[in-house]
This record gives structure tokens, sequence and C-alpha cells, in this order.
């Protein structure tokens, strides 16, 4: 894997007008070349399909990669969330060094659902997801948070999900078959008072996904917060509990 072609490909079909465009919400320190998300998808699908690089080989690459530049940051996320399945270890500790300088959301999600979320699912260290959802650091909550999307049986989104469906042969694809509400649920107690608007914008999504995947899991966690929760994050619940029933209610019928 020749980690300076990938960064040519991604600097050749950029746009610096896009790229002054999202500099408007995304200025993370590595910079911002402005390449489209559906070539950086692209690219993923691209070098996992005729390469399949090993977490194993090309870690240290990764890495490389991703200090680059923020589109090549998504490309590196990626193939390691590709190649989790069979190095969740090496993938969980290079969720860590990256989450380590990460400042802006749009890496920060898919560290959390891509990498951080499956491969803590993996290797059986979820519950130590709490201790990252109190971390100083935003970015870090963010992730945490976002990890537990990796528990729901959500379709993976976002252009970094590319190699994980090109691995899989699916567009449409889940991390889980079954919701791991214990996992949701610890992450949730953590969060859902989080000082920071990105993370709670966060919990507010995971809120809704878990609604649909496990409605009454969702109702008890209501129930038995004290002190109330925001109006929005409970609004937000509620609308994946709708959801959530009319779903097992729609099963049952058939």
């Amino acid at each position: 894997m020749n980690i300076h072609k990938i960064s040519e490909y991604l600097d050749d079909n950029s746009d610096r007008g896009l790229a002054t465009r999202k500099s408007q919400h995304v200025q993370p320190l590595r910079g911002l070349r402005g390449t489209p998300a559906s070539d950086v998808a692209k690219l993923i699908s691209k070098i996992w399909r005729k390469e399949s690089p090993s977490l194993f080989e090309s870690a240290d690459d990764l890495h490389r990669l991703f200090l680059t530049a923020h589109e090549d940051g998504l490309v590196a996320i990626g193939l390691a969330a590709a190649g989790l399945t069979e190095d969740p270890d090496i993938a969980l500790d290079l969720a860590h060094r990256w989450l380590d300088m990460t400042d802006d959301v749009e890496t920060a999600d898919p560290i959390g659902w891509l990498l951080l979320g499956p491969a803590m699912l993996a290797t059986g260290s979820a519950g130590k997801l709490a201790g990252l959802a109190k971390d100083h650091r935003p970015m870090v909550r963010r992730a945490s948070v976002m990890a537990c999307m990796a528990a729901l049986p959500v379709p993976i989104e976002g252009p970094a999900a590319a190699g994980l469906r090109e691995r899989v042969g699916e567009k449409q694809v889940s991390i889980v078959d079954t919701p791991q509400s214990e996992v949701v649920r610890s992450i949730m107690e953590c969060t859902f008072r989080d000082s920071d608007p990105l993370v709670l914008r966060a919990v507010g999504r995971v809120l809704r996904s878990w609604g649909e995947s496990d409605p009454g899991s969702v109702v008890v966690f209501l129930e038995n917060i004290r002190g109330g929760i925001a109006k929005r994050l409970r609004e937000q619940a509620q609308k994946g509990i709708r959801k959530g029933l009319r779903i097992e209610k729609q099963a049952t019928e058939e």
C-alpha cells in the first residue's frame, strides 16, 4: 500500500472551493484538502478490493496516512475498519492513538462507530467505554457516544464505511444484528448531561436509534433518570420509541 499515492489521489481530486466551505464548520489542525466524500469512499473501496491490507502489516503506514490531512485520515479509518475483524486489538490501539489528535466530529464519529465500538465489542472490553465517556476532551466523549452506534443494528454511514461495505459485499451493513442495550445504557448514563453541545447531539442520535432498536429498554432508561432529561433529548428518545413500537407491531402482525 503506497500511502504517497493515496495522498496524491486525494489532492488531485480536491476542490479548493469545497475546502473553503467545509472550513467554516470543520477546522482540523491536520488541514483540509477539500476532496469530495464520494471520491474518498471510492478510493477506500478500490484499495480494499485490490489489496485488502492487513492491520498487522500496515498499521504504521495507516498511522502516517492519518497524520497527513483530514481526508487522508478518513481513508486510514476506513481501511482499518475493514481489517478490524482479524486484528481488533490493533484497530483499538489505532483508535486510541488517533483520538488523541482528533479535533473534529467528522473524524471522531467514524473512529467511534467503525473502530472504537466494534473493536471493544470484539475484544470484550466494551465496559471501558464509560471511562472514555468521562474524558476531559469533548471529541473523545463524542467518539465514545458514537461507539454506541456499533452496538445497535443500525447501517453504517459515511465515506469511511466504504471499506467495510466492500469487504462484506453489501450496501447495508451493521456491526451487530441485535441491540447491545447494556453497553448503550452505560454510556447514555454518563453523557446525557454532558456540557458540550456536540456531544449532546450525538447522545440524541443514539437515543433515537436505540429507541428504534429496543424501545422497551429506552422507556425504562427514561423512567429511571433522576432529575429528568433535557427536552430535546427526551423528544429524540420518544421519536425512536414510537418508531420502534411500530416496527415491533408490524413484525407481530406479519
